[in-house]
């Protein structure tokens, strides 16, 4: 198979904000990641993009990331109130009122979307409850479980419906809006809260893996 023959995954990762100014986990994790992935004998490019965190900066890279028609596209933030990796289910089109890091807001707090307007939910179109419950299962191994505050265990990740209200929900607004059955977004921790970094890109290479089984398994039944 000839490199241009091979498929494409980005994964992206942003840089540092208030509250992340030395260091922002996601990136840290996304670096980590294989430059390649092979799947059911397919091999693809795993391409990986910092992102600034800025409104216009994630409107551009959207644009350029989708117009090379990848396979899969992850999102990756930081949340500082996480306790796992969460794989999000849906983003918000009406709470992106906070400043980005040039001083730059929303009209409105929301946006118009080319493909969706001004829909007020985009949601994921792969089963995020199966890649959760996938991930879960194959890294009992690789990380000891996380306890919640009642020591329920809450596995190496869990399904999310809060991507929030600033560039990381934005982001994912806007890839959902372009193809939302190939489009995830994923929250991580911080570093070594509970989870090194290494940790942290080993689950999100597995939410990856999943993802694409899903892809997959979708356009064989297509």
């Amino acid at each position: 198979m000839s490199s241009s023959e091979r498929k494409l995954i980005v994964v992206s990762g942003f840089g540092p904000f208030i509250g992340h100014e030395e260091i922002n986990a996601s990136w840290e994790a996304v670096k980590l990641l294989p430059e390649m992935l092979t799947h059911n004998g397919i091999k693809y490019v795993v391409e990986k993009r910092l992102v600034p965190v800025e409104y216009r900066a994630v409107d551009e890279a959207c644009k350029e990331i989708w117009s090379r028609q990848p396979e899969m596209v992850i999102h990756v933030g930081v949340s500082g109130i996480a306790k796992c990796v969460y794989v999000e289910k849906l983003a918000y089109n009406h709470k992106f009122r906070r400043a980005d890091n040039s001083g730059q807001y929303l009209s409105n707090g929301s946006c118009v979307l080319p493909h969706n307007g001004r829909a007020n939910v985009l949601r994921c179109g792969l089963d995020v409850d199966q890649i959760v419950e996938a991930v879960n299962a194959t890294c009992e191994a690789c990380v000891a479980p996380v306890v919640s505050n009642s020591d329920k265990p809450l596995g190496a990740t869990r399904a999310s419906k809060n991507v929030g209200d600033f560039l990381c929900g934005y982001i994912y607004l806007k890839s959902l809006d372009v193809d939302s059955k190939r489009s995830v977004f994923v929250h991580v921790p911080p570093i070594n809260r509970p989870f090194s970094t290494v940790q942290t890109a080993d689950i999100v290479l597995k939410i990856i893996q999943e993802c694409v089984q899903q892809v997959d398994v979708s356009a064989c039944v297509n």
